[in-house]
């Protein structure tokens, strides 16, 4: 019989293929953040908002395969969405990071999401219309106090 031993020694640090990247979301889009990665197995993933951990709950989804986290903000509506988030993959070889900030843009006709641009799409889109106008609303009141 013939075994074989892997040496730590020949294990792959891991390391980011593609990183955040700073980005700006209108108020009541959708916020997703996600990095793929390489290097062996074995993949520790930890999010971190202002500097503080995260992890999936009632404000976070977290999704982690063999290449690539993401982290869906589920309330991106609120102002408390904005901020710096980290991704930090770590590996018994080694450890990356990486950063971006995040700011919430004002809604704006002008940045009317596209799927309401044409009467026969904001029928079918309606719910979706309303949710908008709801967060638009709000977002303009909150500004003006």
């Amino acid at each position: 019989m013939i075994s074989i031993r892997v040496d730590k020694a020949f294990e792959e640090p891991v390391r980011f293929i593609k990183k955040l990247e700073d980005t700006s979301v209108i108020v009541g889009q959708p916020l997703k953040l996600v990095c793929t990665y390489a290097g062996s197995q074995r993949v520790h993933v930890t999010w971190k908002k202002d500097d503080k951990l995260i992890w999936a709950s009632y404000q976070y989804n977290v999704l982690t395969t063999n290449s690539t986290c993401s982290l869906e903000v589920l309330y991106s509506d609120r102002p408390a969405a904005a901020g710096k988030y980290s991704c930090e993959i770590s590996n018994e070889a080694g450890s990356d990071v990486c950063h971006a900030h995040i700011t919430l843009g004002k809604c704006t006709i002008s940045n009317l999401p596209t799927a309401f641009h044409s009467s026969a799409n904001l029928l079918s889109n309606y719910p979706h219309f309303l949710r908008w106008c709801m967060i638009t609303l709000i977002s303009l009141l909150t500004e003006a106090n």
